[in-house]
């Protein structure tokens, strides 16, 4: 996906997908982001990692789009992580929102993904 706002990249890593979001999420983008990630992810996923290590700017839609992944996730016994530099501005707004209740929070994506790998 491609818009003037934000681009996302996928990798799939045995299982688990890894989403690299570089750019911006907000209200004028992140309906479109979600349909992307759904439109990426299979049942047989293991789960989603979130890359948001190039996310420079994260507003009230984007956390929504994070909580919606994680329920539908959830329903569908699939799991979502984030990988976020301990020192991102985006990370201390989702700390802030408690998005680690419903997608935890690791410091890279390889972390990310191994604790998919682990909770499987």
């Amino acid at each position: 996906m491609r818009d003037r706002l934000s681009e996302v990249d996928f990798e799939e890593r045995e299982g688990v997908i890894v989403a690299r979001i570089t750019g911006e999420v907000d209200g004028s983008n992140a309906v479109e982001l979600g349909r992307a990630l759904g439109a990426r992810l299979p049942t047989s996923a293991h789960g989603l990692v979130l890359d948001l290590s190039d996310v420079d700017y994260l507003d009230s839609a984007g956390v929504e789009l994070i909580f919606g992944l994680a329920r539908r996730l959830g329903d569908r016994r699939q799991r979502l992580r984030l990988g976020i530099p301990v020192h991102s501005p985006v990370r201390r707004v989702l700390e802030i929102c408690d998005i680690g209740t419903v997608a935890p929070i690791a410091d890279t994506v390889d972390d990310a993904a191994a604790a998919i790998f682990a909770d499987a």
